[in-house]
């Protein structure tokens, strides 16, 4: 639909100019009436209905970082406190913002509310940019005029979240690093290094570890293709496992079950969903609303559903502290927090004081993982190159 940039007598009798989308001149002048502006001038804007230019696409394409959106929300916060409005904040975040497709997208957003949208409602166009809980605390925050209160709420959580998802990527990038540099060298000494002396030591009488490696070099280098071949096959039946509603469903339950890694996995869920639901409530959103809402943000597909069938619970009136008891997930001390807070009136406060406590028992249980696992794999790396050099010294010596 065409934008039309307008020039409006407010309420108050002053000049300013605005923008509306609609069909025609006449439906805009309709909808500025009906909010109380009388229109002086009515112009459609260049390009507004028209093709799209090269520039406007260049402006959708990019990517805007989490730290500017949390930037962005964090100044929206500080201008609304100061007494300016929404329109005008966007405005001023607008003009100084250097990243082309989120200066795109504050200019939709910055329209949008122009044309008589809410805040709220024009950041869930932008769904792939503002996540759905962040568009239901601005929404509450609208509701209860708190926006700059939830505002603020709303960048503490963010905050938190990215730091919880880098420690928990962080805890698995050492151990991935140092197996794939262990897989690389294994292949390097078994493809180019052992076959190298196998000229010099066949039809000579050789101990056994050299002979091993012998012959497994020559069964790696002669199947090398199928084994390869096999390999892919197996990553892509795993990650195709985890695009079937069932099997993800199952590796969601008992990933959590393992023994080094699954406390990791446990205590990062728990964290994200006490994070989360904390936040919505502080926001002043309904119990129920926040736990369909937490749900939403969930990527354990067996705790959401879990917490789905707890919201059909607490809408029939049963207390949530007991129905989360029976999510084997959740641990004791976790529900007897949440019972406290049911008891005390308490919830948002209880709920982050778990939220808290198993944060630090997360970076503590990554910390211990990390120690014992770095020395693990630097030995098992060593072990078998050591094991690889023993046995070529070993043919070496033989020959004499």
């Amino acid at each position: 639909m065409p934008v039309y940039n307008c020039t409006v007598i407010d309420a108050r009798g002053q000049v300013s100019k605005t923008t509306v989308i609609a069909s025609s001149q006449a439906e805009a002048a309709a909808d500025l009436a009906a909010r109380g502006m009388s229109p002086m001038a009515i112009s459609e804007s260049e390009g507004g209905g028209g093709s799209i230019s090269f520039e406007d696409i260049l402006r959708k394409i990019g990517r805007v970082r989490r730290q500017e959106i949390t930037l962005f929300l964090r100044m929206m916060s500080s201008l609304i406190a100061s007494g300016i409005t929404i329109t005008e904040a966007i405005t001023v975040l607008h003009e100084q913002t250097e990243n082309r497709k989120f200066k795109y997208i504050l200019g939709d957003i910055k329209t949008k509310i122009e044309a008589g949208t809410s805040f709220s409602d024009a950041l869930a166009v932008h769904d792939t940019i503002f996540p759905y809980t962040a568009v239901s605390m601005v929404r509450a925050g609208e509701l209860g005029g708190i926006l700059e209160t939830v505002l603020d709420n709303l960048v503490t959580f963010m905050e938190k979240r990215a730091a919880l998802k880098g420690m928990i990527i962080r805890s698995f990038l050492y151990p991935s690093v140092v197996l794939v540099v262990a897989t690389g060298v294994v292949i390097f000494l078994v493809a180019f290094v052992i076959p190298r002396f196998m000229v010099l030591l066949r039809g000579a009488q050789l101990p056994w570890n050299t002979q091993l490696l012998m012959d497994i070099s020559d069964f790696l280098i002669s199947n090398g293709l199928v084994i390869g071949i096999s390999m892919a096959g197996l990553v892509a039946a795993i990650i195709t496992l985890f695009f079937i509603e069932k099997t993800r469903y199952l590796i969601d339950l008992y990933k959590v079950r393992l023994p080094v890694f699954g406390p990791i996995f446990r205590f990062g869920i728990i964290v994200q969903f006490c994070r989360t639901f904390a936040s919505l409530l502080d926001s002043g959103i309904p119990i129920v609303e926040g736990l369909k809402t937490t749900s939403d943000t969930l990527t354990n597909e067996a705790v959401k559903k879990s917490i789905k069938d707890v919201v059909e619970k607490v809408v029939a009136g049963e207390q949530l502290s007991e129905n989360l008891a029976e999510i084997s997930i959740f641990t004791s001390l976790m529900i007897s927090l949440f019972r406290i807070g049911e008891q005390t009136g308490n919830m948002s406060e209880s709920i982050a004081l778990v939220a808290d406590i198993y944060e630090q028992q997360l970076e503590d249980r990554i910390e211990w993982m990390t120690s014992m696992i770095e020395p693990a794999l630097i030995i098992s790396l060593g072990g078998i190159v050591g094991f690889v050099a023993w046995g070529l010294v070993a043919g070496m010596l033989a020959m004499y």
